[in-house]
């Protein structure tokens, strides 16, 4: 007790705590509702051992649900799991490539974290293919070309947004599984620096030896049965590569293959069929692939679009008649019949982000029986190709443009001159929305 003034204060001792009693049997059974507080036992628990790297960087528990835990889907960042433990050095990528109001947010936290990982494992994945990559400045070189794929090139392609989101997630994460699928990415962001900027020799370099380590284990997997575990890693690389050619930004129409003799100036096309030969082998395990959503859409619209009806109802009337179609044609005993069908709802559609799927898919579609007339650079088969690339150049801001104008040029420059008056006549359109003007318009 002390005296303070005329004020008394008394100062007790915390007491110790006191043992909760165990409540008895027969409380229990009774129901007992004293107040004195009860002991529960906590319950048993599934500890979190295997969760993914972003739980366990900031230790809290992981539902462990594949592919992407519900934490990581709220934050909206990529799940990641059974990482290699990063090295010392991999904090230099600590700081990813967000705003710095992004990074001290819980959300930027993670992305970061999952940047130190993805580049490692990035690092491990490539290294391992290829003992000519060093690690540790490889290491960095590698995450800014993923980091190019997913927030650049990816954002180049006019498509769905279906297929955007399987790019920039369910693809990416395949890749950190698949060497021969993340060295293409890797070659296709090379590929891309080396044509836009100045310095290219070192990215042609990486580009190389990219695709060449790509091509040898794609190879060497198809070799093998295409089952559940592969055919996404399979399918994604088949789309990668096709892509490749159509990245040239040579503007020289001397360079097509109309005026090349060289076999592969016509593989940026040839390419373009990969996936439509793939697909009746991935056909039993579809339903399970990361490809499922775009894939149908785009099916979807495929099916809108398609018209086998026999004869030329519906076709243009000039390209019929020269291509010698009649009421009795069909796609069997014709090979500009079906080509032709496939143009015609093309032609009306409008050039956007929607539509460019189904545009682009007349490529992949292509017979080889037609295919075989273009590289023989048959007038009529060569028409209808440069129908389709002056449609493609209507989108001047697309990434495939400097390809389909080139082509489109070569094309008219190559066909101008024909005997057959008709040709020169209906090379019109093409000629047109590639802006080549041809010798008998210029007097």
């Amino acid at each position: 007790m002390e005296k303070n003034g005329k004020q008394v204060v008394f100062r007790f001792k915390k007491p110790p705590p006191q043992p909760r009693a165990s409540q008895s049997p027969s409380s229990r059974i009774c129901g007992d509702q004293s107040g004195e507080p009860v002991y529960h036992p906590r319950k048993s628990h599934r500890k979190s051992r295997t969760g993914c790297v972003n739980c366990k960087q900031r230790r809290i528990k992981c539902d462990e649900a594949k592919p992407q835990c519900q934490r990581c889907g709220t934050y909206g960042v990529d799940c990641l799991y059974s990482s290699p433990k990063p090295s010392p050095k991999m904090q230099q990528l600590a700081v990813s490539r967000r705003s710095a109001s992004k990074s001290s947010s819980p959300d930027g936290h993670c992305q970061s974290m999952a940047a130190i990982d993805m580049a490692s494992r990035i690092e491990q994945l490539v290294c391992d293919t290829d003992k000519a990559f060093v690690p540790g400045p490889f290491r960095t070189q590698a995450y800014e070309s993923l980091y190019l794929f997913i927030n650049g090139l990816s954002g180049r392609v006019p498509a769905p947004q279906s297929f955007a989101s399987v790019i920039k997630g369910d693809m990416i994460r395949v890749a950190l599984q698949t060497p021969y699928l993340m060295h293409a990415i890797l070659g296709l962001s090379n590929a891309y620096l080396a044509r836009t900027l100045p310095d290219s020799a070192r990215y042609r370099v990486r580009e190389t030896r990219h695709f060449s380590n790509s091509l040898r284990l794609y190879q060497k997997e198809l070799e093998s049965q295409i089952t559940r575990n592969n055919m996404d890693g399979i399918m994604s690389t088949c789309m990668i590569l096709s892509d490749v050619p159509l990245l040239e930004t040579e503007r020289s129409p001397y360079n097509s293959f109309v005026f090349s003799s060289d076999p592969s100036a016509l593989n940026w096309l040839l390419l373009q069929s990969g996936l439509s030969r793939l697909l009746p082998y991935t056909q039993p395990f579809l339903s399970e692939s990361i490809w499922l959503v775009p894939f149908m859409e785009s099916y979807n619209k495929f099916l809108k679009f398609r018209d086998n009806r026999t004869g030329r109802q519906g076709l243009h009337p000039e390209l019929a008649e020269l291509c010698e179609i009649t009421d009795d044609s069909n796609n069997e005993n014709n090979p500009y019949h079906e080509p032709l069908r496939s143009l015609m709802p093309i032609l009306d559609m409008e050039t956007n982000d929607a539509n460019f799927m189904t545009m682009a898919s007349f490529m992949g579609n292509l017979k080889l029986k037609f295919t075989i007339l273009i590289r023989d650079r048959e007038p009529r088969a060569l028409l209808i190709l440069a129908f389709w690339l002056g449609k493609m150049c209507e989108d001047q801001s697309s990434w495939v443009y400097p390809r389909m104008y080139m082509e489109c040029v070569a094309i008219c420059m190559y066909l101008e001159n024909n005997p057959d008056p008709r040709i020169p006549d209906l090379l019109g359109y093409p000629a047109q929305r590639c802006g080549y003007v041809l010798t008998h318009e210029r007097t």
